[in-house]
């Protein structure tokens, strides 16, 4: 009976000296963790971006934050203790804005010095038609998402001559000439060549003609009238 009191006591003892032990372990575990602030710190001094939200785990061994940048959100998972990252998933990734039209044409006229004689743009790639003061013809491609210049290849006189300018561009240039508002477009003939005669409606009342070279972009002659 006594040597059954005994083990019965040593196995008592055992188990109380275990739970202590256990008890202590995660007290001092708990007491070597770090504050969320200085977590927070430590991820913005390694990486570019601001942290947005951060949760410390329900064990309390790691942090999950949340960083964004410009690049995009960041799900990171920092270590309680050492803020050391465990792993780090982008979750959403940001598109940059693209360029505005008048952007693409400076960054094209910077590729490409000249007089843009015309410009299309088909999605997120613009191409301007650009002539050098020395008569040369390029076309310059910006893919306006990117933010660079695709190509600046010269173009032939022979291909310029098969690719003639729609009435719509040929509007847009007697509007940037003259500064009002086009109202009618016609194609014509003049000495084998052919021409846009554009009506452009003035201020005050009063009106021009703008006539431009179907081919080229260029434009001829322009006949303002009271």
């Amino acid at each position: 009976m006594t040597k059954t009191i005994k083990t019965v006591s040593f196995a008592a003892a055992a188990i109380l000296v275990v739970i202590i032990c256990t008890f202590l372990i995660i007290r001092q575990t708990h007491e070597n963790v770090l504050s969320k602030e200085t977590v927070v710190k430590k991820v913005e001094a390694s990486y570019e971006g601001k942290v947005t939200k951060a949760t410390q785990s329900k064990d309390k061994k790691t942090y999950d934050i949340t960083l964004e940048n410009q690049k995009g959100t960041y799900f990171v998972k920092a270590d309680a203790i050492s803020a050391d990252i465990l792993s780090m998933n982008r979750v959403k990734a940001v598109n940059p804005s693209a360029m505005t039209e008048k952007e693409a044409e400076h960054l094209a006229l910077e590729r490409v010095p000249g007089t843009v004689k015309k410009q299309t743009r088909q999605s997120r790639v613009a191409t301007y038609t650009i002539q050098k003061e020395d008569g040369k013809t390029y076309e310059v491609k910006v893919d306006m998402q990117a933010k660079t210049v695709l190509s600046a290849d010269q173009i032939s006189s022979k291909d310029q001559q098969k690719t003639p300018i729609t009435k719509k561009e040929a509007k847009t240039i007697a509007e940037r000439e003259t500064g009002g508002t086009a109202d009618d477009a016609d194609l014509e003939e003049s000495e084998g060549t052919l021409i846009f005669e554009v009506d452009v409606d003035l201020p005050d009342n009063k009106e021009a003609t703008v006539k431009i070279n179907a081919y080229t972009g260029k434009v001829a002659n322009i006949v303002y009238e009271d």
